[in-house]
């Protein structure tokens, strides 16, 4: 064969790979491949905002909570900027979990953490107790933010709180949600929508336990039957690293237990989807030799318990008051600080963890999941939710303790391709908020930088026009200017 003839095949082959692969993309953005991506910028509570490996995170600022207001510091954690480094001599106490610990519908000095450090301040000791819970956090998220995060603010004690949303059922599985994030964040040629689908079908097809890499489609349909979000083994799992990890670092350990108003007033005898993650909670700490806070029989005790929680699953400032004394007695007497709190068990034994039969059920309606997917058609699950969920599907378990959800149809984002918009920080202190807000100050986008530098975000076809704001570890902020088919938005914080 001449050497004409070979680059003419080489040449028809190229072309025809061509057309095809664009036959191919073009088919898979009409079915509308989307991975999961927070779509709700704010709300009626606390406004979230998306996070490249969480999902969702807080939103640095002075943020609606309920009926009263939080106050959100540019590393995303309610309270006050933590001073860095810590000072000598400091304890520090970092509180890990979902709402209940973060103090929906409480002030900033009325939450667990708050009150806690008052606490054992007035005991005599110079410590801090930082908050870093969220609304809606698993263990998945939360053994993230722990290593993103809570390490590098020298914690010398953990309480981990998680359990409400662990326990929720739900349509998918945070670890599949969290591993499609990763994925998608990592490799750049998951911005095509055909690898995007080619991707998910052959991960399905593997089968096994296993991460799944999780898409949408405008044929989707919201799964009918759901099951836990993190399941039990996996949930102990979690809370077993965390501890175990915490040891290696000289990082004492303790276990938040929590209730709600269901649990108080003896409802559900007849059991409840939370019950074996209790039964697991209290199996590992009693592994690994640390304390658990079991808070049901301090609020039994105290009496009144509609003056002790907001609704189902939320803590008034005096059901606050009530964890925290809780805390600061189980605390003093395991002997914390003169005794460390290390976990000292090897990996705790999952195979004799079973789940119970409320493992699977209905999703629950007041799911964050139904945030991420932004042009699926969201119907509620027929019935009340707020106590079938509590002993049948899990959806009880914390319809309040989740961010809010959209209940009609989210806008489409297919009107235009997303677009990039590039800039760089200067100036200020690390690290920085980096909030992409469109007309009206929605935020529509963000990221955290470690440190000053360059930063690229991807903004919603629907938008052309947009502000960046900068804050950075001080509170000062800095803004500019971006658009579509525009140069670098650069922020300048003097």
């Amino acid at each position: 064969m001449s050497r004409r003839a070979l680059r003419f095949r080489v040449l028809a082959s190229l072309t025809m790979f061509v057309v095809l692969s664009s036959m191919l993309e073009v088919g898979a953005r009409r079915v509308g491949a989307e991975f999961p991506e927070w779509r709700m910028t704010d709300g009626a509570g606390v406004v979230m905002i998306g996070h490249p490996t969480r999902l969702w995170a807080l939103a640095p600022g002075r943020k609606q909570n309920g009926a009263v207001w939080a106050t959100i510091n540019p590393l995303g954690m309610r309270g006050p900027l933590p001073e860095t480094p810590k000072p000598t001599g400091r304890l520090r106490v970092l509180v890990l979990g979902d709402s209940t610990w973060f103090g929906h519908g409480v002030e900033d000095d009325e939450t667990f953490p708050a009150q806690l450090e008052a606490r054992l301040r007035a005991d005599g000791l110079d410590v801090d107790v930082l908050n870093g819970g969220v609304p809606g956090y698993s263990t998945e998220q939360t053994r993230v933010e722990l290593d993103e995060l809570g390490w590098s603010l020298a914690p010398d004690l953990l309480l981990l709180g998680n359990l409400w949303s662990d326990n929720n059922v739900d349509s998918f599985r945070d670890e599949d949600l969290l591993a499609t994030a990763r994925a998608a964040d990592r490799n750049p040629v998951y911005a095509s929508h055909f690898f995007r689908l080619l991707t998910s079908a052959v991960d399905q097809a593997r089968g096994g336990e296993g991460g799944r890499i999780v898409t949408w489609t405008r044929t989707s349909q919201w799964p009918e039957t759901g099951g836990r979000r993190v399941s039990l083994k996996r949930y102990a799992e979690n809370l077993d690293t965390m501890v175990r990890d915490a040891a290696a670092r000289g990082v004492g350990a303790a276990v938040l237990s929590p209730c709600n108003i269901e649990t108080v007033k003896g409802r559900h005898r007849d059991g409840a989807s939370w019950d074996v993650f209790f039964d697991a909670q209290r199996a590992l700490a009693a592994h690994h030799g640390i304390p658990i806070v079991e808070t049901l029989d301090a609020v039994r005790a105290a009496g009144a318990p509609e003056s002790l929680f907001l609704d189902v699953m939320h803590p008034t400032a005096a059901g606050h008051a009530v964890f925290a004394a809780t805390a600061a007695t189980v605390l003093e007497a395991a002997g914390w600080p003169n005794t460390r709190l290390l976990a000292t068990g090897g990996a705790f034994p999952l195979a004799p963890l079973v789940d119970n039969r409320f493992g699977v059920g209905d999703p629950n309606p007041s799911s964050p999941q139904r945030n991420l997917f932004g042009d699926a058609t969201l119907p509620l699950p027929a019935g009340d939710p707020s106590l079938r969920g509590a002993g049948a599907t899990g959806a009880g378990a914390n319809p309040p303790n989740t961010p809010p959800i959209a209940t009609s149809t989210p806008r489409s984002t297919r009107a235009a391709p997303k677009w990039s918009l590039s800039g760089s920080v200067v100036g200020g202190a690390a690290p920085y908020a980096v909030e992409v807000r469109a007309e009206g100050g929605t935020v529509v986008a963000s990221v955290r930088l470690a440190a000053a530098g360059p930063f690229s975000l991807n903004v919603r076809g629907d938008i052309d026009d947009v502000r960046v704001v900068v804050t950075d570890a001080g509170g000062k902020t800095g803004a500019a200017t971006g658009s579509r088919g525009g140069g670098a938005a650069d922020v300048l914080i003097r």
